[in-house]
């Protein structure tokens, strides 16, 4: 009997949670369904066409820029609820404008891209159309002027401004630009390490260098970009990058460079990673006794050179070092494939050397060792194979250029 008891108990409680469950949900469904009311105040007017359509037809709109308009918006609140009032825009198409005089234009209202169109409406506005004067366009292209104050840093220089763009276009009626002669804008260099970038706003000035407000007149930019390349120098010394090689190394080599150093002109970024400037690599074997090497100095990217420099000269001697021909009658075969055997074909070669004149004198053939490496030949016949040459008992003689020798192989004779 308790156990019946407890089991409607706990359907009941089912039931009622069920319940509770459901009406929860109509009451919130209820809330983001209802239609409710907000305001949007002070969206300003945009105008479309005007730089297009309507100055085609050499007309200008002389009011109704400050035109605002007040919004009652009428929506579901979970619509409404998301609304960004700051996004929303009214715009006025001005392409439908014919003549000069008051106009009135139909406006288009715009929401975020966030908002269905269709779930949204106007419930009521302060104003239903806008109402706009409209003049005949005249234009005037004016100059655009910089006054440029302070000084850079002391170590620095300044190079000529720059100014995007250098002239205006005017548009409006002919009495409002009759008298206007130039913009002018103002920069400050003081203390400039580096080049001086700025957006800046002009102002209108008369032919009396009077500024004026220039009330009713628009143009084709409102802001110019100011540019003075600020730059500085720094001496950079000119290098030769030298390879060694046995018998031709820097003990054993004078040179001098002329001039030794340059002067860079650049941006103070540019020149803090220019410690020098590399004219060649030089490989010291490959250098006569004694000779004059003529380059043009490159100068870095982002830099120029100071000086009127024609070439850098690089003058080079070669001390105690000569070379010899001497011929080469030991070989080494080495790693030759299992089962056969190897021999010389080439029985002598020709080989240069150059080292220091003193170890030159005193080196005989037994000094000179040819080495072929066989483990890439794996059949019987005849190859030319790479020789290297080794010189033994003499740290300061190398060899010059490569050389080859024939060898045969045949495979190993039977055993008997």
């Amino acid at each position: 009997m308790q156990e019946k008891k407890s089991k409607k108990s706990k359907v009941f409680r089912i039931t009622v949670a069920l319940l509770a469950s459901i009406a929860i949900w109509v009451y919130v469904d209820g809330i983001n369904t209802t239609s409710v009311t907000t305001q949007v105040r002070n969206i300003p007017v945009e105008f479309t066409g005007e730089d297009t359509e309507l100055a085609d037809k050499n007309l200008m709109l002389l009011s109704g820029y400050d035109t605002t308009v007040d919004l009652t918006l009428r929506g579901p609140r979970s619509v409404l609820v998301n609304l960004d009032k700051s996004e929303m825009r009214i715009l006025a198409d001005t392409s439908t404008i014919d003549g000069v005089g008051s106009q009135t234009l139909n406006y288009q209202v715009v929401y975020p891209d966030n908002i269905p169109r269709n779930a949204i409406s106007v419930s009521s506005a302060s104003i239903y159309s806008v109402t706009v004067t409209v003049g005949t366009l005249t234009t005037k292209e004016i100059p655009v002027h910089c006054e440029v104050t302070g000084e850079v840093a002391n170590g620095y220089f300044r190079e000529n401004l720059i100014l995007d763009p250098v002239h205006l276009v005017l548009r409006g009626q002919r009495d409002d630009l009759i008298n206007i002669s130039y913009a002018k804008v103002k920069l400050d260099i003081s203390k400039a390490e580096s080049t001086v970038i700025r957006t800046l706003e002009y102002t209108l000035y008369d032919y009396n260098d009077m500024p004026v407000t220039g009330e009713g007149v628009r143009t084709s930019t409102q802001l110019i970009q100011a540019v003075v390349p600020v730059k500085t120098t720094k001496e950079v010394a000119l290098k030769i990058n030298f390879r060694e090689e046995p018998g031709s190394t820097l003990q054993q080599t004078e040179y001098t460079i002329s001039p030794q150093k340059v002067t860079l002109r650049g941006e103070k970024a540019t020149l803090a990673d220019i410690d020098s400037i590399v004219l060649d690599t030089i490989y010291l074997q490959d250098l006569n006794a004694t000779q004059d090497l003529v380059y043009n100095i490159p100068v870095p990217e982002g830099t120029e050179l100071v000086e009127e420099i024609g070439n850098a000269i690089v003058s080079i001697t070669m001390k105690g070092v000569s070379e010899v021909e001497m011929p080469v009658t030991q070989f080494n075969l080495q790693k030759v494939p299992e089962g056969y055997v190897a021999e010389m074909v080439t029985t002598s070669l020709t080989v240069q050397l150059r080292g220091l004149t003193t170890e030159l004198d005193a080196m005989t053939e037994e000094s000179l060792t040819g080495y072929l490496d066989l483990s890439a030949y794996s059949t019987a016949g005849e190859y030319t194979v790479p020789v290297q040459i080794k010189v033994n008992g003499f740290d300061n003689i190398g060899v010059k250029g490569s050389y080859q020798a024939v060898v045969r192989i045949n495979a190993k004779p039977a055993a008997e």
